[in-house]
């Protein structure tokens, strides 16, 4: 089984976050995935990285934030790690009344809904994202 990877050590900028969501768009095609699962995988890895350097590493641009997305086989794994303290998951639907006007809490929310698997590692520090693909 091949295996493609893309893996990325990015400070914590804007303009880091911009050059990411650039290799990520030019990486995806390579692995051949519909349209819908190469939606949600850029969407995914472009919000874990900003909610990586926003609320893990504090936009610290000597703190740095990565991305590894691997696909083997039918699996697409999006790893994505801070050196923050760790950030605390919520169970908040930006979807009710009283959070719909709220500043955040969206990004949480997509990735419940759209990654198959969710697993929180180290603290609140390791994000990672698996995702089941038709070979």
């Amino acid at each position: 089984m091949s295996q493609k990877r893309l893996d990325l050590e990015l400070g914590s900028t804007f303009e880091e976050l911009d050059c990411a969501v650039e290799a990520l768009q030019d990486f995806i095609p390579t692995l051949e995935l519909d349209d819908d699962l190469s939606y949600r995988v850029i969407l995914l890895a472009s919000e874990a990285l900003t909610n990586a350097m926003e609320h893990g590493n504090q936009w610290d641009e000597d703190k740095n934030a990565t991305l590894s997305l691997v696909k083997g086989g039918n699996r697409i794994d999006l790893v994505v790690t801070d050196e923050g303290d760790g950030i605390h998951w919520t169970r908040r639907d930006p979807l009710t009344e009283f959070n719909r006007l709220a500043d955040h809490g969206r990004g949480q929310y997509f990735m419940r809904t759209m990654a198959d698997e969710i697993h929180i590692e180290k603290n609140g520090c390791r994000l990672r994202l698996v995702f089941y693909c038709q070979t």
